[in-house]
This record gives structure tokens, sequence and C-alpha cells, in this order.
């Protein structure tokens, strides 16, 4: 029988053991009302791992039984093609993922602060983490402007912007630093509108993203897209418990994006 010997149980074993996690690593953002395409995949990858490592002899002998056949190989061969695919993609874009929000801005840059969801009236712990960023990034540049940008998502009760302004004019930033971009319902309005409030106050075209680091990659892209110049990266880093299922759920969007341009 296939895996049946000592170091194949160990490894069995430990194999489901890591995909149980990957599959509750998935449910913990729900815990806190966060349910997206990351999460669902990463609870899909952990249930059929899982259920793949129980189940292996038999697994195992479909797969010999399959081989056996011409229609079988071309199949097998072309879901572990794809899935080998993936797993090369996944891994190159996360490379540049990395290098995206490990770039240092200019002096000069224009901050655009994406927005996220709120919490009633005051800004979510992502949002609050990306307003953080942006005070410390403005309270070392006395000479920067920035531009928050966020429209209000259909459960919301105002714009992000609106409570991002106030956050961090609260905080000390001079409003006459701040501008407002509150229409925007994507990261790629987020760039486009925004884009049209540094042509119409004359504010520098070298632009700092303020976002997560999962989500500074493609933020960047649109940054470039839009004809922007990309001066480097303000990054707010997100909760352990958080980062795996958003950073798979930017990987999508970012084949969205190179698919689909938005």
């Amino acid at each position: 029988m296939h895996g049946t010997g000592t170091w194949g149980i160990v490894l069995r074993a430990l194999l489901a053991v890591i995909f149980l996690l990957i599959g509750v690593w998935g449910v913990l953002p729900t815990l806190t009302g966060r349910f997206h395409s990351g999460c669902l995949t990463m609870i899909l990858v952990g249930a059929l791992g899982f259920i793949s490592c129980i189940a292996f002899p038999q697994l195992a002998d479909f797969c010999s039984r399959s081989w056996q056949s011409g229609a079988g190989r071309v199949v097998l061969c072309a879901v572990a093609g794809v899935a080998g695919a993936l797993v090369l993609l996944f891994i190159g874009l996360s490379v540049c993922m990395i290098r995206a929000c490990n770039s240092k801005p200019s002096e000069g840059a224009t901050l655009i602060v994406l927005g996220a969801a709120l919490r009633e009236d005051q800004p979510s712990e992502l949002l609050r983490g990306r307003l953080e960023a942006a005070y410390g990034y403005l309270t070392e540049h006395p000479d920067a402007s920035c531009i928050v940008s966020g429209g209000q998502g259909e459960d919301e009760i105002c714009t992000e912007a609106s409570v991002m302004y106030a956050y961090l004019v609260e905080k000390g930033i001079d409003p006459a630093r701040i501008f407002m971009e509150d229409t925007s319902t994507s990261t790629f309005e987020n760039i486009r509108h925004s884009r049209e409030l540094i042509e119409q106050h004359g504010l520098s075209t070298e632009v700092a993203v303020v976002t997560q680091e999962f989500h500074q990659f493609r933020a960047q892209q649109f940054v470039k897209q839009a004809g922007l110049t990309v001066s480097g990266a303000v990054t707010a880093y997100t909760p352990w418990h958080l980062l795996p299922s958003y950073w798979i759920r930017d990987f999508a969007g970012i084949c969205h994006m190179a698919l689909l341009g938005t």
C-alpha cells in the first residue's frame, strides 16, 4: 500500500496538520467580520489537502490506475502542470510584492492614502494602520502633502476620505496639507481620481502610496498606468492573522489587473 510505512504515515500526519492549520488560518479573519476570496482559497486548500492526506492510499491508487490510460495521463499531466504554474506564478509575484512594499519614498513625494473599510464612523484596523503610517511620514516631512482617497461603501454611513481627513487633522496634521478624494470605489479609481487632484492643485507627480504590504505592488502598477511616477512606498503592516488571506486575495487581484487592466 502507498504511504503506509512508518515514515509515510508520519509524513502524511505532519502534512495533514499543516493543511489543517492553513484552513484554520483562513477562518481567522471571518471571526472579525472579514471574509473574502483569500479566506475562501485558504479554507479550500486546507480542506482538500487535509482530505488528501487522510485518503492518500486511495488517492494514490486512483492516480496509478488513471495513469494506465492515455486520457488519464493527459488529465493528470494537465492538473500537475496548472498547479505547478500557479505555484511558480505565486512565488514570482510574491517576490515583486515584497520588493514593492520595501521601496523607500523620496522626501518630496505626494502621499496617496488608500481607503479601507470603516467601523461606523471610525477607521477599521487596516485603515488605522495606513493613517498611522501616513502620519509618521507627514510628521517627518513637513513640506509633504497627502491625498486621502476613498468613497462611501454601501454599508458605510460616511465617506472613507472624510474619516481619514478627520483622523489626520485630529492627530495634528495641518488641514491645508490634506486633500480629499471621496468618490472612488476601487484601487483603480483611487489612483485615477487622485491624479485629477494632483493636476488640479499642482502637487508633485512623484507619488508614494500608503497601504498595506500585500497591496503595494498592485497600487503602484495603477500609479504607473495613470502616468504618475512611483516615488516609493509608505507601508502599513498587516496583523499576522490577516496577512496570508489578504496576500492571496491581492495575488488574485494582480492576475485580474494583468488580464483586464483594472
